[in-house]
């Protein structure tokens, strides 16, 4: 009898067991179920960088057998190919630069490197070193999950022609196959790479319709450079396996044509991009940004490790929402650690730039702008900060939401901070909360964490500091010296779409200004865009409020100088 009730007891635990963890996965609850299940995907074929030949592989001079084999659908999941293929032809490297630089009778070249192709949804775990390569994903007509696994994987383009990692398809709203870039637990993995160039998809056989689109300087080089236009008959076009893009009118540049397709950056999708697992992956950009996609972009799971350089954006979601369109562009954040910090020898770049919503939920997040006119964190639609650690530098402040859930503070400093200064932020019982040391100079300064309590702070520059130091972030620091900095205004206005007070307490008007035109301020005044503070009024270089007093989410202290009394 007593065994019988022990087993009756056994079972409706059981029981009980098994509804709670139901309810549990129902409801969201159950902790990091993506990132558990990603690190431990069972390979379905594995690629040794470092030896393809166990792939089957078409060179140049084999293209028409290749060409029988994708249409007759017989290629396997992974091969290689020895150029580049976009459903119409071999692809072609050169672009409108190439006839700028070198005039226009320019040799057509195709790209040489080695071209690892995906073209079904299946696990693919990645081995070794490949210079001279990269790995293409045809996510065209593919359902289900496509998982790119890093190993141990040092990937090199050794090219400013192509992405490292490109993920290609013709409808960016599609979402019918599923593209995760996996960085294994315990591994370390490096990828470096280009943009693909612009290819004219203005068809041969109707040039003539699209000179009225083209006017000025735009029409003179769209009839200079002829060799660039007409690359693809009407029948081609309509064969491109790449994202299509139409460019407005005020992006034309130097002749573009208005149809083209293109990627920008070290790693580059035409859809949603997801990243997971719990090792490191770094990614350098040759030219352009460092991970631009057309859809969302999407760090999950709380874990892994990222570094970032770029010749431009760090991080970007590029395409931009119109009215009646289904445009994915939301760029979300949830790492260990994430230090996205754009190249001093760019022309310009934003850290982190979504053309939709940012939203940062977890981890060390670091981004760094290049100087000049961009943010540490930029955003078309809003910035939300809910969690981990944030700071980022820039000389531009884009709005962050005061409907985030974690306190934030924005520092807009009287004038630029100098490469080798070290800003610290203390707390009442003189800790330091963070500490910075810059490379660059910036004019604003972003942080939030879960330490940015409600209270009283105090901010210095310079001094000594001890800790860990991470591109010039400083966890577990202690601060000695230091020159005290104050600031002039604690006014949040402005920060959602107001206008900010200027420091003698009158309304700075905002000049009327053309779409993408900068606005003209008074003499001694920065360029104050919505959401920005001004950086320079009047050119004071003290101030006389020292208490940074955080008070619920949002916190805006303008005018950050050297303290006087």
């Amino acid at each position: 009898m007593k065994k019988k009730v022990v087993l009756i007891v056994c079972i409706i635990l059981l029981l009980a067991l098994g509804v709670v963890g139901y309810l549990n996965v129902k409801n969201g609850k159950e902790e990091s179920s993506s990132t558990s299940a990603s690190n431990n995907l069972a390979a379905d074929v594995t690629i040794n960088l470092s030896d393809l030949t166990s792939l089957k592989t078409y060179t140049l001079e084999e293209y028409d057998t290749f060409l029988t084999d994708y249409n007759a659908k017989t290629l396997p999941s992974v091969y290689v190919t020895k150029f580049l293929f976009d459903g119409a032809g071999v692809y072609k490297t050169y672009d409108l630069d190439d006839f700028i630089e070198e005039g226009n009778d320019v040799e057509v070249k195709t790209y040489d490197g080695k071209v690892i192709n995906i073209t079904n949804a299946g696990n693919y775990e990645f081995t070794g070193e490949l210079t001279g390569g990269m790995i293409a994903v045809n996510a065209n007509d593919v359902k289900g999950n496509i998982n790119i696994i890093l190993n141990g994987v040092k990937l090199d383009t050794d090219s400013k022609k192509v992405p490292a990692i490109d993920v290609y398809n013709k409808d960016i709203t599609s979402t019918d196959a599923k593209v995760t870039i996996i960085a294994k637990k315990d591994t370390k993995n490096y990828i470096e790479g280009g943009k693909l160039k612009k290819v004219s998809l203005i068809e041969k056989n109707e040039l003539s319709t699209y000179t009225s689109k083209y006017s000025g300087d735009n029409k003179t080089n769209y009839n200079a450079y002829t060799n660039y236009y007409g690359v693809y008959t009407s029948e081609e076009v309509n064969k491109v396996l790449f994202a299509k893009i139409t460019a407005d009118s005020e992006d034309l540049q130097d002749g573009d044509p208005y149809y083209f397709y293109k990627a920008a950056g070290a790693i580059s999708s035409d859809i949603d991009l997801y990243f997971e697992g719990e090792g490191y992956l770094e990614v350098t950009s040759k030219n352009k940004e460092g991970i631009e996609t057309k859809g969302s972009l999407t760090f999950a799971g709380g874990t892994g490790d990222y570094v970032i350089s770029s010749q431009d954006d760090c991080l970007n979601t590029t395409t931009k929402s119109s009215s009646g369109t289904n445009v994915h562009n939301t760029l979300t954040i949830d790492v260990n650690s994430l230090y996205a910090i754009v190249s001093l020898e760019a022309d310009e770049g934003d850290a982190i730039d979504s053309n939709g919503e940012l939203i940062i939920n977890g981890g060390t997040v670091v981004a760094i702008a290049k100087p000049g006119q961009d943010a540490g964190i930029d955003s078309e639609s809003g910035i939300y900060i809910n969690g981990g650690t944030v700071l980022a530098t820039g000389d531009m402040y884009e709005e962050v939401k005061s409907s985030s859930k974690q306190n934030f503070m924005v520092l807009s400093f009287g004038s630029s901070t100098s490469e080798n200064d070290i800003v610290s932020l203390t707390d009442e019982s003189s800790n330091a909360v963070f500490s910075y040391k810059t490379d660059r100079a910036y004019s604003n300064l972003v942080y939030s964490s879960n330490k940015l309590v409600n209270g009283t702070y105090n901010l210095f520059k310079n001094g000594t500091i001890t800790g860990n130091n991470n591109y010039g972030f400083y966890t577990n620091a202690t601060l000695t010296d230091g020159v005290q900095l104050g600031y002039r205004s604690n006014s949040i206005q402005g920060m959602d779409g107001g206008m900010p007070e200027s420091f003698n307490g009158e309304r700075t008007e905002m000049p009327s200004m053309s779409e993408g035109e900068r606005p003209q301020m008074p003499s001694g005044d920065r360029p104050n865009m919505q959401g920005n503070m001004p950086n320079n009024m009047g050119g004071n270089t003290t101030a006389t409020n020292k208490d940074f007093v955080i008070n619920g989410i949002s916190n805006l202290f303008s005018g950050v100088a050297t303290y006087s009394e």
